[in-house]
């Protein structure tokens, strides 16, 4: 791992200065062993970097540690009576989180850019910090503010695992390794956070504190000690690692060369006219939508699982409801995963995007077409709901990513999809209000069955998009491109990248 010191993070830039040899060939065969070795130590890091963030956010599956994960675990233990919260002040809270995650995620990614990847676990320290002051909050003040700063660090982690995945593979292995991170992550959040939380609840006190109040106590001193020790740990940038040799850097420098046509520099400087790129391409707005309907679904869901299965078992104690979260997380992080690998093997998106949103369209239809006498229907119809949004998490932000180009659209996709993809986390949150819980959440079911059908709809029109674009390169209907000058910064517009679909 990096043992890297202050002078190098220092050395870190938003340009690059290592130089490849124009001549040199990838070798297969040693290129395939620089892969492992990254799959064995880098990836390991970014999975367990979100598995906190996750735990922290929401109870649910996107991002950083222990918060997430608890908010929906405590609500369902007790806090909005003890912390006096009213009926939609809940949801206003989870509102801000995601605001302010919309508003610093594209800003912190272009920093990230600029001064390096130390930003990450600086980031884990602060949600473990906020995690812990929420074991100690009293109001719905103390809950809004934790919630906003939640987001502000949120903003910095996610883009921050997105960008160094790009650094560090090529465009064809991404989508799989996006998924890992995230998946792993959510599975194990959503496994281990419901066991935790189940374990803590059954504990009358720890110090002064007690019921929910043990949950972010344990998983915030959890989540910060993990963010102290990956200061000592996190890769920094492939150009200044240590995680290499000089015959690998070199070769992780040439896979960055080789995945991007006519570029100069692996990074450069960032540029105006880089950043609105950044923001309309095409793929990226594509995906941004596919990003808002899924976040609609997966964290409305995942916020209220637990509110929503005590809805199909009313007599079910807290621990009980609990422990039935577990197998809906472990069951969508495996079968999501492997759907992820699928992805890189066959190198295409679309079809698995639309598998998601179809699963997703018969999970929400039997919860509408429904009542509480059919609970376990309800149940399994929670594991395909969840499953659905697993899968085009990791394939809708894999897609985006593997289709950006040049560095500093991929600096910037992962914020701008996920961070765009906010409104869904929002418009989710208000989907499933308190006073919907009698009919079992149907207007939430309904709105988000809607949102699944436009899913469906976008993956197949940018398939299309992309499919058709290739052709058009391949005849040479892009060639004019090249006669405008800055060839090196075309990148993604350059006639001969291949869109992977």
């Amino acid at each position: 791992m990096d043992h890297s010191s202050l002078k190098e993070k220092e050395s870190e830039s938003s340009v690059t200065t290592y130089q490849v040899d124009p001549t040199y060939k990838i070798d297969p065969v040693a290129e395939a062993k620089l892969r492992r070795k990254l799959d064995l130590l880098l990836l390991p890091v970014a999975t367990l970097c979100y598995t906190f963030v996750f735990l922290t956010i929401l109870y649910k599956i996107d991002l950083t540690i222990f918060d997430g994960q608890n908010i929906g675990n405590a609500r369902s233990a007790g806090l909005v009576a003890d912390l006096g919260l009213h009926t939609y002040d809940f949801n206003i809270g989870t509102s801000l989180f995601y605001l302010m995650y919309l508003i610093c995620e594209i800003p912190f990614a272009l920093l990230i850019k600029r001064v390096g990847f130390w930003l990450v676990p600086l980031s884990i320290v602060l949600f473990g910090i906020v995690t812990l002051c929420t074991a100690f909050i009293h109001d719905r003040g103390g809950f809004y503010a934790t919630r906003i700063v939640l987001g502000m660090a949120e903003a910095i982690t996610m883009p921050g695992l997105s960008y160094l995945l790009t650094r560090y593979y090529r465009r064809h292995e991404l989508t799989s390794r996006v998924g890992c991170f995230m998946l792993v992550a959510a599975g194990c959040a959503g496994g281990f956070g419901g066991l935790l939380a189940a374990g803590l609840l059954s504990v009358d006190h720890i110090g002064s504190r007690k019921s929910w109040e043990n949950i972010f106590l344990v998983e915030g001193i959890i989540t910060t000690g993990f963010g102290l020790l990956l200061f000592f740990i996190f890769p920094t940038d492939p150009e200044h690692t240590r995680l290499f040799n000089e015959e690998e850097r070199q070769l992780a420098m040439a896979r960055l060369y080789v995945d991007q046509p006519a570029i100069k520099d692996t990074k450069e400087e960032i540029s105006g006219s880089l950043v609105k790129r950044g923001l309309l391409d095409v793929t990226t707005i594509a995906c941004c939508w596919l990003y808002i309907v899924d976040n609609c679904s997966v964290q409305g869901l995942g916020i209220f699982l637990p509110s929503i299965l005590k809805t199909n078992y009313p007599d079910a104690s807290t621990i009980r409801i609990q422990l039935l979260v577990v197998p809906i997380y472990v069951t969508a992080g495996a079968v999501a995963l492997l759907v992820t690998i699928a992805c890189i093997r066959f190198r295409v998106h679309w079809p698995f995007s639309l598998s998601g949103g179809l699963l997703t369209i018969i999970g929400y239809s039997i919860w509408i077409s429904t009542d509480a006498s059919s609970a376990k229907a309800r149940y399994a119809a929670c594991f395909l709901n969840m499953t659905g949004g697993f899968i085009n998490g990791p394939v809708v932000l894999g897609w985006a990513a593997a289709n950006a180009s040049p560095d500093t659209l991929r600096a910037m996709v992962g914020a701008v999809v996920t961070g765009i993809g906010g409104i869904g986390s929002i418009a989710g949150v208000w989907a499933y209000v308190a006073t919907d819980a009698g009919s079992g959440y149907h207007k939430g079911n309904s709105f988000n069955l809607a949102m699944a059908a436009s899913l469906c709809v976008t993956a197949i029109g940018l398939f299309l998009y992309q499919k058709r674009e290739n052709v058009h390169r391949a005849k040479g209907g892009r060639d004019y491109r090249l006669e405008k000058g800055d060839v090196e910064m075309l990148g993604n517009l350059h006639p001969s990248f291949k869109f992977i679909h």
